[in-house]
């Protein structure tokens, strides 16, 4: 039903004044008889479906129809209905006419808005599916259209009322481009139209309007009235008026609450969400956006709960034009939306490492490779970390924000991004957009599962490198779990490769930060390598990896190193010559850096897990465990040890520190061997004495030379008996030759006192052989060793004898 409103005068409102000339680009149609063509005179921008057919007939017809439609009231401006009311509402507005006309009934059903995309003020076609009229109305309907609309003498120059569209029906292509018309927005479904009505106001009012709606309390006219700005700044995005955005930023300064009611964040998210009306490469105008984005984040700055459409937005513009998601002037709010993502960011810094030139049109285009950090890089790099240091304002700014909606935003976001991922399309055609999003997502684990499979197709694309280095970046310092998901995405990792130079020194920068992001993905870093050294589908890289966590954890790498060889010796097939074979591989490759006595100490662990427990060759471990120990000893002999210990032999003093440093490394492995086989051995297993006694005198190398090289030959022939001299003539510790008759007062263990007695003895005259002035062979500072030597010296009967009595 139509409610009419009286008009105030019998004059039309400056707004609705018909023109006295066709608009630019009209075509005049001929009136009956050839006569002069009435000119045709469109509309107050919201109705399209029935064009001004001449002077004093269009309002009232059109104003009826378009006001008795829902959705095609909304779009009529304000001026047009007159400034009696503070919102527009439906309603008709009959124009004075001395020819009396019967009110025409609404069409049937839903009403489709017709007309060309250009003319749209919001760049959106009404597009709905029509209803089945209810029986009985279409033939009162086309007496009442034909009654309205016939009769020449009522009304002169009008012959018969146009078709509401004049273009022949679709073809089957030009049903499609409707359909793709109206899914324009399939990347953000759940994105709503704004639901308030927009007031337009003249922007040089617009700060009187509010404060007088303000004085009133009418909170619907200020949330209308902010609407209509919004719609005016969507309808002029490439160059808003100056005034208008100016009075917005200083109401979001001094009352930023008005912008957070639900209406007002709706009409701004649209301007956040992409027009596909207005091509922003062309144009580069960005200000609307920005300026939606700062009003924004005023509005709720203070709030600790965000809504989850800002999620919405920021998925859209990532995957599209990233318009203002990049924006530096949009950064506090893009940022306290990643709070959502629990991402961890790599910063600015750490990405100049592997650099390389992106393709035209990025900010970085033309841009060198960056092998290696020069001094201009360094300063650079300083640069940037000024840059991003944020201030305390900015930093007080930066919260999170969706903690309540954690669970929904996070299924939003791995819904979308699966989608844009499972799509059927090469795989080499991704989206640069979509690897950023991914980065600034990877605070969650289904997403670093999700882009780790992918990373090494990307990387080898070159239109992609530079977003998949960041993309690896941001995965490997997101592992933070330690969970199986992220143990996956290690194991995934550590598969990649890469030849070339600078994608593989970025690739050793993010092994790095996937070291640091958890404490125990070191461990499970360094098993993953080795296991799949042994594999059949061998990484070439993997040496390389060790050598970079043997750098970045020199401590706690060793140790771990050594657990997985202990893990290798626990298994049913001897792997004991693979282990031999692997260990050399490493130190060769890792160019000796390796900590030798912290990876001797990390074989010697003892090891509480159920797999240590229910081992079935436990004899056979401590065995090659004993041989290992014995060849790392040998491997510590550098190409520097070697030229200093032949220049030693022929009584020159050259590099004398590389070769005492080398011995007493020798002599720290030796006492902790020693304690080993005291310690930790006997709760392991029972021992043969045989096995037993052959473990302590190989790593104290007074065994035999054959059991040192007969399992794969090395040290080779040219070098055996040299390399076995380097690892004997050694100084000896006081705790190495204390635990060494302690071994023999006991009962327990298979070394008996005179066998213990002449070990030490042997070991304190090879010491004694290497006394020089630069090196203390051996220092006594406890009186219990010479007890224990007394001790050793004291006849003990045989046990299987009986002496007489007295």
């Amino acid at each position: 039903m139509l409610h009419t409103l009286r008009p105030s005068r019998p004059s039309l409102p400056p707004a609705v004044q018909f023109p006295s000339r066709p608009p630019d680009g009209a075509v005049p149609r001929a009136g009956p008889g050839g006569a002069a063509p009435a000119v045709p005179v469109p509309c107050a921008r919201g109705c399209r479906s029935v064009p001004a057919v001449g002077p004093g007939v269009c309002l009232s017809v059109c104003l009826s129809v378009c006001l008795s439609v829902p959705g095609v009231a909304r779009s009529v401006p304000g001026p047009v209905l007159g400034g009696a009311m503070n919102r527009p509402k439906a309603a008709a507005v009959r124009r004075p006419s001395a020819v009396p006309k019967p009110s025409a009934h609404p069409p049937p059903g839903d009403f489709i808005a017709l007309g060309s995309k250009g003319q749209s003020g919001e760049g959106k076609a009404a597009v709905t599916l029509l209803k089945p009229a209810p029986p009985g109305l279409p033939s009162e309907r086309k007496r009442d259209a034909a009654a309205a609309l016939a009769g020449p003498a009522g009304l002169p120059g009008l012959t018969k009322r146009p078709k509401l569209s004049s273009t022949p029906p679709l073809s089957a292509l030009g049903r499609l481009a409707e359909a793709a018309v109206a899914e324009k927005r399939a990347i953000s479904p759940s994105i709503k139209e704004p639901s308030v009505i927009p007031i337009e106001v003249v922007p040089t009012v617009l700060l009187d309007e509010i404060e007088a709606a303000e004085t009133e309390g009418n909170d619907d006219r200020i949330e209308g009235v902010l609407c209509g700005a919004v719609k005016q700044l969507k309808m002029n995005r490439a160059k808003p008026d100056t005034t208008l955005y100016l009075s917005l930023m200083y109401l979001a300064k001094i009352k930023p609450n008005i912008f957070a009611t639900e209406g007002v964040i709706e009409a701004l998210c649209s301007l956040l969400r992409r027009d596909a009306s207005i091509n922003f490469k062309a144009k580069g105008n960005s200000l609307v956006s920005v300026l939606a984005c700062n009003l924004l984040m005023a509005a709720y700055e203070e709030d600790e709960n965000w809504p989850e459409i800002f999620v919405k937005v920021y998925i859209e513009d990532s995957l599209g034009e990233r318009i203002w998601v990049d924006s530096p002037h949009c950064k506090t709010f893009v940022d306290n939306i990643q709070t959502a993502f629990n991402t961890k960011m790599p910063p600015k810094t750490m990405l100049l490492h592997g650099e390389v030139g992106r393709s035209g049109g990025d900010l970085s285009a033309g841009n060198s490779p960056h092998p290696s950090m020069t001094e201009e890089e360094d300063s650079q790099s300083e640069l940037l970390i000024a840059e991003e240091k944020m201030s305390p304002e900015q930093a007080g700014q930066l919260m999170p924000r969706y903690e309540d909606l954690a669970e929904s935003v996070e299924e939003y976001v791995l819904d979308m991004l699966r989608d844009q991922l499972n799509r059927r399309q090469p795989m080499d055609n991704v989206s640069r957009n979509l690897l950023r999003l991914l980065t600034a997502t990877c605070g969650y684990k289904e997403v670093r599962q999700m882009a780790v499979q992918r990373l090494e197709m990307w990387l080898q694309n070159p239109k992609l490198t530079k977003p998949a280095q960041d993309l690896l970046m941001s995965v490997c310092m997101n592992c933070n779990t330690h969970s199986s998901e992220d143990m996956e995405v290690i194991s995934n990792l550590i598969k990649i490769r890469l030849k070339p130079k600078v994608l593989l020194n970025h690739y050793m920068l993010c092994v790095r930060e996937l070291l640091n992001a958890h404490r125990d993905n070191l461990g499970t870093t360094i098993k993953f390598v080795i296991f799949n050294e042994l594999s059949n589908a061998r990484n070439p890289n993997n040496m390389q990896i060790l050598y970079t966590v043997l750098q970045h954890s020199s401590e706690q790498a060793p140790k771990y190193l050594a657990m997985v060889f202990q893990d290798l010796l626990t298994t049913k097939d001897d792997y004991l010559r693979a282990s031999r074979a692997l260990l050399r591989e490493i130190i060769k490759q890792t160019k000796h850096e390796i900590n030798f006595q912290a990876f001797c100490l990390g074989l010697m662990q003892e090891r509480k897990e159920a797999l240590y427990a229910e081992m079935e060759f436990k004899e056979r471990f401590v065995i090659h465990i004993t041989d290992l120990l014995a060849v790392s000893m040998m491997l510590g002999i550098t190409a520097q040890v070697k030229e200093a210990g032949i220049a030693w032999d022929k009584g020159e003093k050259k590099n004398l520190e590389v070769l005492r440093s080398f011995q007493n490394q020798i002599a720290a492995i030796q006492r902790d061997a020693v304690w080993w086989l005291h310690t930790v051995v006997p709760s392991i297993s029972k021992l043969a004495p045989k096995d037993y006694v052959h473990c302590l005198h190989k790593v104290l190398f007074t065994e035999q030379p054959e059991t040192y090289y007969k399992w794969d030959n090395w040290p080779p022939e040219s070098d055996r008996n040299f390399f076995l001299r380097l690892c004997s003539e050694v100084p000896i510790l006081e705790d190495t030759l204390m635990r060494i008759l302690v071994i023999g007062l006991s009962r327990d263990l298979p070394l008996g006192p005179a066998d213990a007695m002449e070990l030490a003895d042997h070991l304190v005259k090879r010491a004694a052989a290497v006394q020089a002035d630069d090196v203390e062979v051996l220092r006594v500072e406890r009186i219990q060793l010479i007890d224990a030597v007394l001790n050793l010296c004291t006849y003990h009967h045989p046990e299987n004898i009986q002496l007489p009595p007295g």
